[in-house]
This record gives C-alpha cells, structure tokens and sequence, in this order.
C-alpha cells in the first residue's frame, strides 16, 4: 500500500471510529439501602465510613445505559457543617451484564444537608470498557432507615 493509500486509510478509520461513539445523558435517581460507621469529633465534626447498595436506577430516558443498573459504592467522607469532602469507588452492573467502574467526589452539603460531588467513570467491561464520562450527584440518605436517594447528572460516551 502506497503511504498516500495508507494516509487515507488512517483517516477513514478515524472517521468511522468518532462517528461510533454515543453520547448519553445520564440524569437519573438511584436509589437503595446505605451502611454508614460514623465517629464524632466535635460539635459539627464527624468522619463517616459508609457503603451504599444501589437497588434501583431510575431515568426517564429508556436509552441511557444506566437505567435499572445495581451495584455498591463505598467510600470515606469527613464532615464540618456546613461543608463536606472525601471520596470513593462504584461498581455497577447494567442490565445486560456489562459492569462500569466510578470514582466520586464530595464537594461539600446542600441546603438540607445533602452531600453534593462530582463523578467520574474510570474504567469498565462490555460496551463500558473504552466508555469516559463525568457528572455530578446530590444524595440524601436516612440513616435512621438506612436507605439513600442520590440524584445524578452527567453524560457517558460509549465508543
């Protein structure tokens, strides 16, 4: 093959691989049961150890990948009212076995008290393993419950 030939191969398959990458908006609300070990260090201070099993992910778009996906996060956060940071890992499993692994951060608390971050996918199997995409969560737990609601936002490109 001629380096022109070549050239212009290289080009085509670059083409055709942009051009079969999706991209998903990934807004939706997960929900499931929380485990959290919590040690007070002061009046508004405390550090929490916690593992959350996501039972239902719920979006009103059918086509995002993450609707009806399970699985765990686990991570460690340190509290001064009103802020709030640290950060763990996810484990998902969709719907056709494919798992996606996460990374979130605590930014800080909403009003009400909700930890507020960001998230970000780092790695994957099936139509995840060459995926990237990011976004942000707000999640509320009752630990009297030990139940959560953690409303997400994002996008996922799936190439």
């Amino acid at each position: 093959m001629t380096r022109i030939g070549m050239a212009a191969a290289a080009v085509v398959a670059g083409i055709t691989s942009a051009s079969a990458a999706e991209s998903f908006n990934i807004g939706g609300v997960g929900k499931g049961t929380n485990e959290t070990m919590m040690e007070i260090v002061g009046d508004g201070h405390m550090l929490l150890n916690t593992v959350s099993t996501y039972e239902s992910f719920e979006s009103s778009d059918a086509s995002n990948p993450f609707k009806n996906m399970s699985g765990k996060c686990w991570g460690a956060v340190e509290i001064k009212v009103p802020s709030a940071s640290g950060h763990g890992n996810c484990v998902f499993t969709d719907t056709s076995g494919d798992k996606n692994y996460n990374m979130w951060t605590a930014k800080g608390l909403a009003k009400g008290g909700a930890l507020v971050g960001t998230w970000a996918l780092i790695g994957g199997t099936g139509k995840y393993k060459n995926a990237s995409g990011g976004g942000t969560f707000h999640s509320v737990t009752d630990r009297k419950a030990g139940t959560f609601v953690n409303t997400v936002s994002g996008a996922l490109i799936v190439k």
